[in-house]
């Protein structure tokens, strides 16, 4: 039996637990806004690179793919470093190596350096959200875990916002390397606030696990099954699982369109055809980013409240369909001015269903490969941005008139109406493949 000094003791130590697993969730999350900062910063400096460095649509979109490149190459690796050498150096390492990226972005005065940049800066972000997931799994309790991740993506997302508009006003104000600094500069503060506020673990600071929480709570500790399986045979069983590539498949193509648009080609395309400030395009674009940011945790609660992932990623995709259909062929690819924000919300609403395609993937392999069928799900939108954003620039160039303007090439209507054609047959591609989704309830 424990005595009054022992239970005031542990309840003591159960209050520092609740009260520091909130510090470490901050951070953390603040961290989280430089992955989505770099995922579409290129969108909103694209005249200014194109310009600058004498680019065209393609190598401009091959430029930003290397993100996505990177980014969904070091999904697994992240999981296995995380575990090799703890989340919290992990993340440190990581947001140091992004810091150097965006420095060398930023002074870069050839291709090269760009591309070094642009590089790094992929490396060290992508390795940040698998050792976020590892530490919240030590703090938070197994029914708190999805809120929690949840809110990391929202928080995450802000810094959709922040490449938007933000980012458009310190562009016009200072310029575009400036701006870069100034990322490369929060970066290193979050690293240094990471290393002295995050713990792996509760136990490094001598507070109770969430196991013992959990049982002196009644409820049974989840089975920890990670270890059972080698990663040689945990990557031969979600990789010979032909239901791993059907949603994998469908988020190439969703995402990579939602991308390339949101990512590179939405604030030139606004710039170009409706003679808009970079400003003014950003403001769209933050429309898209609020859609994303309502619409994850929404058709999150919906799969689970009907306990369906098939359904609500088939509705999205073809709700994402209809909204691009409706870009397309409206007044010939240029809708109505009042038409845009709505579209855009619409835009970024649409392309929710592909926050299913990890939940789908680790549901149909087994539990011991859990961290790897994330990692793997986890990549494949990040592969379809890659492929799309320069695709996009392609057709762009193939329908290009040779008008240029201070140095950047110009676009006319029937070029980008020709690009939106060729992502709506991707979409349809992707819905195909969401057809194609087993349903496990």
């Amino acid at each position: 039996m424990v005595n009054r000094e022992g239970v005031i003791l542990i309840n003591t130590k159960i209050a520092e637990w609740n009260r520091r697993r909130w510090l470490i969730w901050a951070p953390l999350a603040l961290a989280f806004l430089t992955p989505y900062f770099h995922r579409t910063a290129t969108g909103v400096v694209a005249d200014s690179l194109m310009r600058d460095f004498s680019l065209g649509a393609s190598e401009l979109g091959g430029l930003s793919s290397v993100y996505f490149y990177t980014y969904a190459a070091m999904q697994i690796p992240a999981g296995i470093l995380a575990d090799r050498f703890g989340p919290r150096r992990l993340i440190t390492f990581a947001l140091t190596v992004g810091t150097l990226g965006a420095f060398l972005f930023a002074v870069a005065d050839s291709m090269a350096g760009l591309y070094l940049g642009r590089f790094l800066s992929s490396f060290g972000v992508g390795l940040i959200y698998v050792g976020i997931v590892k530490i919240y799994a030590e703090w938070f309790r197994l029914r708190e875990f999805g809120g929690m991740i949840g809110l990391l993506v929202v928080a995450g997302s802000s810094g959709f916002l922040l490449s938007a508009t933000p980012l458009a006003y310190v562009v016009d104000t200072l310029g575009w390397r400036a701006a870069f600094l100034i990322i490369a500069a929060y970066s290193l503060v979050m690293a240094v606030v990471c290393w002295l506020v995050v713990r792996d673990k509760p136990a490094q600071l001598g507070l109770p696990t969430i196991a013992e929480i959990e049982a002196g709570e009644g409820r049974a500790a989840q089975l920890d099954v990670t270890e059972r399986l080698s990663i040689r045979a945990s990557l031969r069983c979600v990789l010979q699982n032909t239901q791993t590539w059907v949603p994998f498949l469908a988020s190439v193509a969703i995402y990579g369109v939602y991308m390339a648009f949101m990512g590179v080609w939405g604030v030139p395309y606004l710039m170009q055809i409706y003679g808009m400030s970079r400003v003014a395009a950003a403001n769209y674009i933050m429309a898209v980013a609020f859609g994303t940011m309502i619409g994850g945790p929404l058709i999150g609660v919906v799969s689970d409240r009907c306990g369906q992932r098939r359904g609500p990623y088939i509705w999205s995709t073809v709700f994402f369909i209809a909204i691009w259909l409706v870009l397309t062929l409206w007044n010939g690819a240029k809708p109505p001015v009042w038409a845009l924000y709505p579209l855009c919300f619409a835009i970024g609403l649409g392309m929710s269903g592909v926050n299913l395609t990890v939940a789908r993937v680790k549901e149909i392999n087994l539990p011991q490969c859990t961290g790897v069928a994330a990692g793997v799900a986890n990549a494949g939108a990040f592969v379809g941005a890659a492929l799309l954003q320069p695709a996009f620039g392609w057709v762009l160039d193939m329908n290009w008139n040779g008008i240029m303007e201070n140095g950047v090439r110009v676009y006319n209507l029937q070029a980008y109406q020709t690009a939106f054609w060729f992502c709506a047959a991707v979409l349809v591609v992707g819905l195909v493949f969401t057809l194609l989704i087993k349903e496990r309830h």
